[in-house]
C-alpha cells in the first residue's frame, strides 16, 4: 500500500446528523449496533427557517421560528462514514434527515 493509500484509508471525518425527534430512538438503536463507529453524541437542537428538507413548518413552528430536532455526531474513518450515510439514506429513505460529513484535520 502506498503512503497516499494509507493516508486516505486513515482519513478521519465527523458526521453530523440532524433528525426529527420522532426518529431519535430508532437512530440511537441503529447507531449502537454499528461496528464501524465507537460511539456518538446526541443532543436536542432547533432548526430555524421556513422549510427543512421537504417538510414544511407547522403554524406553531412558523410563529416560533423553530422546529425541534435531534443532532447526532460521530467521528470515524471517512470511508466508514460514507458507507454509514449511504445505509442511513436507504434505511430511512422517507425521513427528513439532514447530514453533514466533514474531514477532520486533527483530533
Amino acid at each position: 500500500m502506498s503512503d497516499k493509500s494509507s493516508t486516505l484509508a486513515a482519513a478521519q471525518g465527523l458526521l453530523i446528523l440532524i433528525v426529527p425527534p420522532s426518529l431519535e430512538e430508532m437512530l440511537v438503536d441503529y447507531l449502537l449496533l454499528r461496528k464501524d463507529i465507537s460511539g456518538f453524541t446526541s443532543h436536542k437542537v432547533h432548526g430555524h427557517g421556513r422549510v427543512h428538507g421537504d417538510v414544511n413548518l407547522s403554524i406553531v413552528e412558523q410563529v416560533s421560528g423553530r422546529q425541534a430536532r435531534v443532532q447526532f455526531m460521530t467521528h470515524a474513518a471517512v470511508e466508514d462514514l460514507q458507507v454509514l450515510v449511504t445505509e442511513i439514506k436507504q434505511r430511512f429513505r422517507s425521513a427528513d434527515i439532514h447530514y453533514i460529513l466533514l474531514p477532520i484535520l486533527a483530533c
